[in-house]
């Protein structure tokens, strides 16, 4: 692969940025792994990696003025044409909103500001999504904090994801009227209208695609949400790869509804609409632990490469993957909940060697172990 253009993984403080530089590297590319300084001291761990032949480190934030420059100057002292991997939404919304200025010496497939926009809009996608038949959670309208129709409901800021907040503090419960009053006030610090809408039950199915420039999915992967953490409803501490043709249908119709290229992961809850991540999300790495071909085809289809359709399952059903410090606190979560089975079950899941950590892997030992540093001396992510 001696004419393959170097891959630009960005954002490395993130879990799912190792998992793009070893799925690249494992395939052939020769990956550059680069790390803003102003987002996080200490060696982020794909600099660790062995498939990282570049470290490149950016005396800025993701969300610094020069940050452009600064990239468009890492993208030529690597020769040639790279492909650029974004990892975090700032990253993404800079390549979307700037790309013209990078253009002409990067390759990447991102969605124009306006498409980001209304997928990170909660109200819009709800709204699009009931006029394509895709079931969603009843909404009310809460004006001023009006009561809702019923119980329990959940509250939310229609663009969460512009808000930097944790996955966890994007929502409030409410299941009686003192709660609701408490929630609504919440999130109207960020929102003075937020979303108010049935609080939904069920299993947790996530459908990630890759679209390519004419809105073609070219990769798709399911998972179901095994466990999480925080339990009250953080993000995954454990999930599972699975398959569900009617979730890929409604997840796929919405994603082509918005004319939406790039990477996008659509989350479903009890078989109705949940909401749409319109970049890499933070199961990111099943992607590549159940086989999936899935950031080879990223890079594929940002390089105008036109890939077949992807029309059912192109990697391992059935693959688990953990988190292994996150998973343990939530096994010891649900024990104290008293839900024993559940946390029983993820006890043993720690112990099955079947089940892939998001993080580790014996070929590439390293970057774990700086992980587990980063995270139990400053509480990295």
């Amino acid at each position: 692969m001696a004419d393959t253009p170097t891959i630009l993984v960005t954002d490395t403080k993130y879990r799912a940025s190792l998992a793009a530089v070893e799925a690249l590297g494992r395939a052939g590319y020769p990956v550059a792994a680069l790390h803003t300084k102003e987002d996080g001291s200490g060696v982020p761990p794909p600099f660790r990696s062995r498939y990282a032949r570049r470290k490149l480190l950016l005396p800025c934030s993701n969300t610094s003025p020069q940050y452009t420059a600064l990239l468009r100057k890492a993208c030529q002292s690597l020769g040639g044409r790279p492909v650029i991997f974004p990892i975090a939404a700032a990253t993404l919304q800079t390549l979307s909103a700037q790309g013209q200025e990078l253009a002409d010496c990067a390759s990447f497939l991102v969605s124009p500001p306006s498409v980001l926009d209304q997928a990170n809009d909660k109200r819009f996608v709800g709204e699009l999504a009931r006029s394509l038949g895709v079931p969603v959670p009843e909404e009310f309208p809460c004006p001023q904090g009006q009561l809702p129709g019923r119980f329990p409901v959940i509250v939310k800021p229609r663009c969460g994801e512009k808000l930097g907040l944790h996955a966890e503090e994007r929502y409030r419960k409410a299941y009686d009227a003192a709660s609701f009053a408490k929630a609504y006030q919440a999130m109207s610090q960020y929102d003075p209208q937020p979303v108010v809408q049935e609080l939904v039950e069920g299993e947790a199915v996530g459908v990630s695609a890759v679209l390519d420039r004419e809105s073609r999915p070219v990769a798709v992967v399911c998972h179901r949400r095994v466990r999480e953490y925080p339990i009250q409803g953080g993000p995954s501490s454990c999930c599972e790869s699975c398959w569900d043709q009617s979730l890929v249908d409604h997840a796929l119709r919405l994603l082509q509804g918005l004319s939406f290229v790039g990477m996008a992961m659509v989350e479903f809850k009890g078989g109705k609409l949940l909401e749409i991540n319109p970049r890499v999300w933070g199961s990111f790495p099943l992607t590549y632990k159940c086989g999936s071909p899935f950031a080879e085809a990223y890079v594929r289809a940002s390089l105008g490469e036109r890939l077949p359709l992807c029309q059912g399952p192109q990697y391992q059903l059935g693959r688990r993957m953990q988190y292994l410090l996150n998973d343990g606190l939530a096994c010891l979560g649900y024990l104290r909940q008293g839900q024993a089975a559940r946390g029983l079950g993820g006890l043993k899941d720690l112990l099955d060697p079947r089940v892939k950590d998001g993080v580790f892997s014996w070929d590439d030992p390293k970057p774990f172990f700086t992980y587990l540093k980063n995270t139990l001396g400053k509480g990295g992510k």
